[in-house]
């Protein structure tokens, strides 16, 4: 069985802009009022979703890159305190003032009780006993 109409792309087409849930996350990393980014970074990541909604996404150098998911990766773990936060008050998200530094304040609670817990669990709550016997 052959086809009548098989679709091949046409070399001399330009390759489509890259347009992902990656590039909806940056959107809204971008546009998301409580997420504050260093002005450096900021112009990076907005120079980076203009070359990634054009037909530039190729030329992206592996910083940038990089820049991209250590961002995005912070801000989704920021939406989930954000929204644990909100659930915890009993509220929208979108009614709840959560800054980034709201999120590294949770984050370094988070860390600290994790090292906490690491350490509870090979220890114990309980002093040490005191020698039965001493020697002099």
């Amino acid at each position: 069985m052959t086809l009548l109409n098989p679709v091949t792309p046409s070399p001399a087409s330009p390759p489509r802009p890259v347009d992902d849930a990656r590039v909806q996350l940056l959107r809204s990393l971008l546009a998301d009022r409580d997420w504050s980014s260093d002005g450096a970074v900021r112009t990076r990541l907005q120079q980076a979703l203009a070359l990634l909604r054009s037909q530039h996404a190729a030329s992206l150098d592996e910083a940038t890159w990089l820049l991209v998911a250590d961002e995005t990766a912070r801000y989704l773990d920021f939406r989930r305190l954000r929204n644990l936060e909100a659930q915890l008050r009993g509220c929208a998200h979108e009614a709840l003032r959560y800054t980034r530094a709201d999120w590294e304040a949770a984050r370094n609670a988070e860390a600290a009780l994790e090292t906490h817990l690491r350490h509870v669990r090979f220890g114990s709550y309980a002093p040490e006993p005191a020698p039965m016997f001493r020697i002099h």
